[in-house]
């Protein structure tokens, strides 16, 4: 059996595809290739438009998940033809998939991605592992965030670390001297990026640019705080379900671009640092991955609000653009395996196997 596994996920900003392949021969998992698909304009809009709530016909929902899962499958495949992997055998292939519904505390718990395994295993002759937020929430979980064990396993679960990923939505990893949480906290970039798109045309705020230009409206700041979101117990989960166009007040979309943005970020910054400061008692390495590490804007308000500097995973030896695509490499490792992943549930911690296996023959 092969020790290389690909990982390939998609975020919350439907932006773009992440893929990598990880070599799990040696004590620390070794990233051997990388590739990005870009997502284009129109294909994001209608994603995010559907995560939001759209009503879409069957058919719409149909053609949406076949073009989605066509955009993986290119991945995959310009990950596997890189030099680096020609000669070498991959053993599956993790898809994390693109969320475009969360509801794992609903009367019929969910949550719902695009992405045909079949089709993936179809055309690039790879058994496909799929399907681990739902098997999650069935063992019990929120069905998110699926990298806390990963990043114990990666950074040291017995190191006194936070981890910290900004993307669409910030979810945090706390490793405390054999104390392991795992859960989300709220946006990061979802609202930042959301408005950029249908009120400006742009993608998402580059460096936070505009919103080091502009001027918080404190009382926005305090409206969307009082979300009953902030006030549940972990672990907890949530997606653009929530966190969407609607969800900023009608008074803030009426300021002007600069303002409307800073106070975006600083509410993003502001909860994250809440909940942060909630859980970490006295000095703690922070390190952070995803998208928003690249925002300055964001980066300085989080450090000002925490006390406490912000690191990249780069420090550590890990891409803090491909952390969570190795998460799922890891998981279809696990699955391919027959190894069982720990569960945090509202009842304790259980054990279980996650994903799906597709094998087109």
């Amino acid at each position: 059996m092969s020790s290389i596994y690909i990982g390939i996920m998609s975020g919350t900003s439907a932006d773009a595809i992440d893929a990598c392949a990880v070599d799990f021969s040696k004590k620390r998992p070794l990233i051997l290739a990388k590739h990005t698909t870009q997502i284009h304009n129109d294909l994001q809009r209608r994603i995010i438009d559907l995560s939001q709530g759209e009503k879409v016909s069957a058919r719409h929902f149909g053609e949406l998940n076949q073009e989605i899962s066509k955009k993986f499958s290119q991945c995959a495949e310009k990950l596997i033809s890189k030099r680096e992997l020609r000669s070498k055998k991959i053993e599956a292939i993790g898809l994390a998939g693109q969320t475009v519904w969360h509801a794992p505390k609903d009367k019929n718990p969910f949550t719902m991605q695009l992405g045909d395994p079949n089709l993936i295993a179809s055309n690039n002759g790879v058994k496909v592992v799929s399907n681990f937020r739902n098997s999650h929430i069935a063992l019990g979980g929120e069905g998110a965030p699926l990298t806390t064990y990963f990043h114990a396993e990666l950074f040291g679960a017995r190191k006194k670390r936070l981890i910290l990923n900004l993307g669409g939505i910030a979810n945090i990893t706390l490793l405390d001297r054999g104390t392991i949480l795992g859960t989300d906290i709220g946006p990061a970039n979802a609202l930042v990026d959301i408005y950029c798109q249908r009120k400006l045309g742009i993608k998402f705020d580059k460096n936070g640019k505009l919103a080091s230009k502009g001027k918080v409206d404190n009382a926005s700041l305090k409206s969307m705080l009082k979300h009953s979101f902030f006030r549940k117990r972990y672990p907890k989960t949530t997606g653009k379900e929530l966190f969407n166009y609607d969800f900023i007040p009608k008074k803030l979309l009426a300021k002007n671009p600069s303002d409307c943005v800073a106070t975006l970020n600083e509410f993003s910054a502001l909860i994250i640092s809440k909940e942060i400061n909630k859980i970490v008692d006295g000095p703690i390495e922070i390190y952070a991955c995803g998208g928003g590490i690249y925002n300055t804007t964001l980066l300085n308000n989080l450090e000002r609000f925490l006390d406490h500097k912000i690191q990249s995973t780069n420090i550590l030896g890990v891409d803090p653009d491909y952390l969570e695509a190795m998460t799922f490499a890891w998981l279809a490792r696990n699955a391919i395996r027959r190894i069982k992943s720990k569960v945090f549930t509202s009842k304790g911690l259980v054990y279980g196997y996650l994903g799906s296996i597709t094998e087109i023959r």
